[in-house]
Order: C-alpha cells, then structure tokens, then sequence
C-alpha cells in the first residue's frame, strides 16, 4: 500500500511546464528567465548593425553580450546565491572581453563607437 500512496503522490505534485523558448522581454526580468526575447535581440540588433543584413559583426555580439549582462545583473540582484548562474554570467564577460579585444585590434575607431555606445567605458 504504501508504494501506491508514493505513486499517487508523485503523479499529483505540481509540474513545471514553464518552457525556456529563449524569449525574454524586460517584464520577464521579475519572473526569472534569463534569456533575451526575439524583441529584445531584433531592437539591439538593428540599433548596432553595420547595414541592413548584419547580425553577426563584432558590434551586434557585444552588445547581445552586454544586454545578457544586464539582465543577469537584475537576477542577481534578487537571487545573490545562484552561483551556477555567475558561472555562466562569467563566461559571457569573459566572451565580450575577447570580442572587444578584437575589434580594438582591427578597428579602434568601431571600438570607441562600440563602448560609447553600450555606456562600458569612460
């Protein structure tokens, strides 16, 4: 009797069907996904595009990159203790850290744009 009351059990406890499609608006924020909307991507993309069909210079990933810090900086804020979370915020910086590197490299006056900007630097 008593593994069908564990069954019975098991099969009532509330299930999180919530799914993670990678959307995130500014309201979600306050819910907890950490992931940015197809809103938020296309707005920062057409603000940091070099013409019409980029999506993948230098300029758009690091801004991407910064809007992800952003809203991990706000997750923080509320959740100080998800350190799997800094983890990963980590890796983000450590990507964007390199991307600038590259553009200063290649091109410093698309690096000053760039920073000025995304407000990174003074």
């Amino acid at each position: 009797m008593e593994s069908s009351n564990a069954s019975s059990a098991e099969t009532s406890a509330p299930v999180n069907t919530k799914k993670h499609a990678g959307v995130l608006t500014s309201e979600d924020v306050a819910t907890g996904s950490l992931k940015l909307s197809a809103k938020d991507t296309t707005e920062v993309i057409k603000k940091f595009q070099r013409n019409s069909s980029d999506v993948g210079s230098p300029e758009v990933q690091i801004a991407l990159l910064t809007r992800r810090l952003e809203i991990l900086t706000k997750h923080f804020g509320t959740n100080p203790k998800d350190h799997h979370s800094r983890k990963g915020m980590m890796d983000i910086i450590s990507r964007r850290k390199r991307m600038l590197t590259y553009l200063r490299r290649e091109d410093v006056a698309r690096y000053r744009n760039t920073i000025s900007a995304l407000g990174l630097r003074k």
